[in-house]
C-alpha cells in the first residue's frame, strides 16, 4: 500500500473512532443506528444521482452486504445488550482481519507474505488485548462473547463483499451510494419493524449526534471501499480496526476512562503490527 492510501484509511480509523464514541455517550442504541443509517442514506442520494447506475454485476453485491449488515447490527446491538462496550468493541473488530485474510483468499486469491501476516496478527492481538484486565463484577455474560465474535465475523464478511463490489463498478463512489441507500432502507425497515409506531418517538434525541456520528461513518467507509478497490482487503482491514486503539485513548484522555497503560500498550503493539505490515526495506 502507498503512504497515500495508508494515510486515507488512518484517517478512516480516526473517523470511525470518533463516530463510536459519539455512539458510546448516546441514549437508544437502536436509535442511534437509525439515525445513522438515515444520515448515510441521504448523503449518498446526490452520488446516486450524479453517477450511472450499477451494472448487473454489481447489484448482488449491494444486496449481499445489505443483508450482512442487518446481521452484524443484530448482533452488534445484542452483544451491547449483553456486555460492555470497552469488551465488545475491541473483540468485534480484532477478530476481523484474521477472517478477512482468509476470505479475500478464498474469494479474491489475495495471500499475503510472511510479513504482512505477522504485522495483521500484531494488529489484531493489540486490539484484542484491551479486553484483558480485571475481571468485571458480576462476570460478564457469555452471550455477549458469542455475539460479539458473531459481530466480527459480520464485519469480516462484508469487507470482503464490498471489497469485491467496489472492484466490479466502473467508478466506486456509484457502489458507495448504492449499498448506503440500500443499508439505510433495509435498517429503518427492520427498526420500524422490531418497534413500531414508538421508533418515531426515540429517534429525536438522538439527532444531534447521530447526524455527525452518520457523516463521519459514510464518509469513513467510503474511504475504505476506495481503499479496498486500491489495496489488498487483509491490509487494509487490519489499518481500519486501528480505529479501536483510537477509541480507546480517546476514552481514557478524554472520557475519564481508567486503564491508559494498558492502552497505550496495546496502541503501541498496533503501531509495531502496522510498521512489520508496511515495512518497505
Amino acid at each position: 500500500m502507498s503512504l497515500p492510501l495508508i494515510s486515507a484509511v488512518l484517517l478512516a480509523a480516526l473517523l470511525h473512532a470518533l463516530w463510536n464514541s459519539f455512539v458510546k455517550i448516546g441514549g437508544d442504541r437502536l436509535a442511534s443506528v437509525v439515525v445513522i443509517v438515515a444520515t448515510g442514506g441521504v448523503l449518498a442520494l446526490p452520488l446516486a444521482l450524479a453517477f450511472p447506475l450499477p451494472g448487473p454485476r454489481t447489484w448482488p453485491f449491494v444486496a449481499a452486504t445489505t443483508a450482512v449488515h442487518l446481521v452484524y447490527y443484530y448482533c452488534l446491538i445484542n452483544a451491547y445488550r449483553f456486555g460492555d462496550l470497552s469488551r465488545v468493541y475491541p473483540l468485534a473488530r480484532g477478530v476481523a482481519p484474521p477472517l478477512v485474510v482468509l476470505g479475500a483468499a478464498v474469494a479474491a486469491g489475495e495471500l499475503p507474505t510472511a510479513r504482512e501476516a505477522f504485522g495483521i496478527a500484531l494488529i489484531s492481538g493489540g486490539i484484542a488485548s484491551l479486553v484483558i484486565g480485571p475481571a468485571p463484577a458480576p462476570p460478564p455474560d457469555r452471550r455477549s462473547l458469542w455475539f460479539a465474535l458473531a459481530t466480527g465475523a459480520m464485519i469480516a464478511t462484508y469487507t470482503v463483499i464490498d471489497g469485491l463490489g467496489g472492484r466490479s463498478v466502473a467508478n466506486p463512489l456509484s457502489y458507495i451510494a448504492w449499498m448506503n441507500i440500500g443499508e439505510a432502507v433495509a435498517v429503518i425497515g427492520a427498526a420500524r419493524l422490531r418497534r413500531g409506531a414508538a421508533l418515531w418517538d426515540e429517534v429525536p434525541p438522538a439527532l444531534g449526534r447521530g447526524i455527525a456520528a452518520g457523516a463521519m461513518a459514510a464518509v469513513a467507509y467510503a474511504i475504505v471501499i476506495v481503499a479496498l478497490r486500491l489495496g489488498a482487503m487483509a491490509n487494509v482491514s487490519a489499518l481500519r480496526e486501528t480505529s479501536v486503539v483510537i477509541a480507546a485513548l480517546i476514552g481514557t484522555l478524554v472520557l475519564g476512562e481508567p486503564g491508559l497503560v494498558r492502552r497505550v500498550g496495546a496502541a503501541l503493539v498496533v503501531c509495531a503490527g502496522a510498521l512489520v505490515m508496511h515495512w518497505r526495506a
